[in-house]
């Protein structure tokens, strides 16, 4: 009877765990970041993610946007350009204690040239530890080397550097990490 019990435990086990398994949402990179702080480098993945439950359905890291007109008093309040947004990790599948970096930008939609008008935005996440908190941009540059348009993905490929302040710090006072980020992402429209 026990032999009996043990086995149907098996069974019932292996074909849960095999059901179990599709369920679980499958990870893949989608584009890299080659990430130095402090002169420390490590590379960081935009990933995409299956939905388990919902066919065909992919979350992705990365994506771009453009915004419909949105007037207010005859101005045009909607950001302009294509709005990019890159949020990266040092793993592919998700890593709650990792650090993350996001990254967003505007381009133009005719060239795909950086809009300069538009400030870039660089964020820092550090999960653990005695540096643990967010880091914005306080300093330094972004740009392009290239991004094309292939059909609803755009490919870009460019470099922000500088110095991260301490987000907490409203006049990004405190001690700032010096940062260079090359990146290579295939972003979908959101």
């Amino acid at each position: 009877m026990k032999k009996l019990l043990a086995a149907c435990t098996a069974v019932l086990l292996s074909a849960t765990g095999a059901a179990g398994a599709q369920e679980l949402p499958q990870y893949e990179s989608t584009g890299t970041i080659e990430l130095a702080i402090d002169g420390k480098q490590a590379k960081y993945h935009s990933t995409s993610n299956t939905v388990p439950g919902q066919p065909g359905r992919l979350v992705h890291t990365a994506n771009w946007r453009t915004f419909p007109p949105m007037m207010l008093g005859g101005i045009n309040m909607a950001p302009k350009g294509i709005m990019l947004s890159i949020t990266a990790r040092p793993t592919v599948e998700p890593d709650p204690s990792a650090p993350q970096l996001k990254i967003t930008f505007s381009l133009d939609e005719k060239d795909y040239s950086l809009l300069d008008a538009t400030p870039f935005e660089v964020i820092y996440t550090i999960k653990e530890g005695r540096q643990a908190g967010d880091y914005q941009h306080a300093s330094g540059t972004l740009e392009i080397e290239s991004a094309t348009l292939e059909g609803d993905v755009l490919h870009v490929v460019g470099k922000a550097k500088g110095a991260l302040a301490p987000a907490k710090n409203k006049n990004g006072s405190g001690p700032t990490l010096n940062y260079e980020a090359n990146f290579n992402v295939r972003a979908p429209k959101h």
